[in-house]
């Protein structure tokens, strides 16, 4: 039986250090975490992690079919690299990741999607913050109408930045391996259901 587990995602995928700019440890990953949190329960499932920091929604689309091959739950994890830039708009990327809902299912794969997270108002502005809320209630709104688990990583991780969020120079954006941790831990119970 296939137990493939795909991660899409951006930086906050890769596990990407904003105070150093390079990608941290692979196994410090939410990815690579949750793959170990599976074999501890007994459960033989590989996670691949496909993050790419700086990666957007219209740019995994359009990859979506090689990147995922061969899994059976594919999780989604887009939105803080299209928020940011002017020129995106939350009707293209709502646009995006319903394409790729539509994808997976053709592949005969389940979806999980991940919401945007907490960020800085000093990492785009607060403008850019300002839509956080509504750019997560679109996505978790087009979750609902494709019947994809939303995971809400905007009221799970904007509670204590300190502790969430690696940065200590930079404004906070990417997780730490305590975020990474968290993330795992409120994607593992839905991972579980969607593989039986």
């Amino acid at each position: 039986m296939n137990r493939t587990i795909v991660a899409l995602g951006d930086g906050n995928t890769r596990y990407f250090l904003g105070d150093e700019g390079k990608c941290g440890p692979m196994e410090q990953a939410w990815p690579a975490q949750m793959e170990a949190i599976l074999a501890a329960l007994g459960a033989k499932t590989a996670v691949r992690n496909e993050g790419v920091p700086g990666e957007t929604a219209a740019d995994a689309r359009e990859k979506f079919a090689a990147r995922s091959a061969g899994a059976k739950l594919c999780i989604l994890g887009f939105g803080m690299e299209d928020i940011r830039r002017p020129e995106r708009t939350m009707a293209s990327y709502l646009a995006e990741m319903a394409d790729m809902f539509r994808q997976a299912k053709e592949q005969g794969m389940g979806v999980i999607a991940l919401g945007i997270p907490w960020f800085d108002k000093n990492y785009a502005g607060e403008l850019v913050q300002s839509r956080l809320p509504k750019w997560n209630a679109g996505l978790s709104r087009l979750c609902e109408e494709s019947g994809v688990p939303f995971v809400d990583l905007y009221q799970a991780l904007g509670d204590d930045p300190d502790r969430w969020y690696g940065e200590r120079k930079l404004p906070r954006h990417n997780l730490s391996a305590a975020g990474e941790r968290k993330v795992a831990e409120l994607v593992l119970p839905l991972a579980l259901r969607m593989l039986r």
